[in-house]
């Protein structure tokens, strides 16, 4: 008889597209400012980590939104500041590991312009040394994921022989030789 059919779920608008930038942008005015209760590079790590980790699900909600491509950039250069100071929380270490794994997946091959190279070389150089210390095993297989996942990006995108030469100059990782 009967022949079984499957429905096919209809898309729907992302209407968090259209306000993504209130969300994420608000979250990151002024958190710099100096206040006598809240000190999040060296004092509140645990409220920069969950600050960074947000900034990362926005960005990861908003991943089809045109904004995308800026607010990773944006994102990219927040954390940047965070990966120059050498005492960090591991916690705030972890989100920022997340939040640029966002910025790879969402970012479109399209815009990995010149413009975000810089960050990406120094969030991946960032990883490289945090492979050099002591961590679990688990912490390092997500580094190590992180670095293939920039890599692949790096070679799939328009800095394709950039990429190349970078990874012919530095000593070759075991997240490289999976490749």
């Amino acid at each position: 008889g009967l022949i079984p059919t499957t429905r096919v779920p209809m898309g729907k608008e992302n209407k968090f597209n259209a306000v993504c930038g209130n969300f994420f942008y608000a979250l990151m005015n002024q958190y710099d400012k100096e206040l006598r209760t809240l000190n999040l590079a060296e004092e509140d790590t645990l409220v920069l980590g969950r600050l960074i980790y947000t900034l990362g699900v926005v960005l990861h909600c908003a991943g089809n939104s045109p904004l995308a491509p800026n607010m990773g950039k944006t994102l990219l250069d927040f954390v940047r500041v965070f990966t120059d100071i050498y005492v960090l929380d591991e916690y705030v270490k972890q989100s920022i590991l997340f939040s640029t794994s966002i910025v790879a997946q969402i970012s479109p091959v399209a815009a990995m312009t010149a413009e975000i190279y810089p960050q990406i070389m120094d969030i991946r150089l960032w990883a490289e040394e945090l492979l050099t210390e002591r961590y679990r095993l688990t912490q390092r297989n997500l580094l190590s994921m992180l670095l293939i996942l920039w890599t692949r990006l790096l070679v799939e995108g328009c800095f394709h022989q950039i990429s190349i030469v970078f990874l012919k100059n530095t000593r070759p990782l075991a997240s490289e030789i999976l490749l």
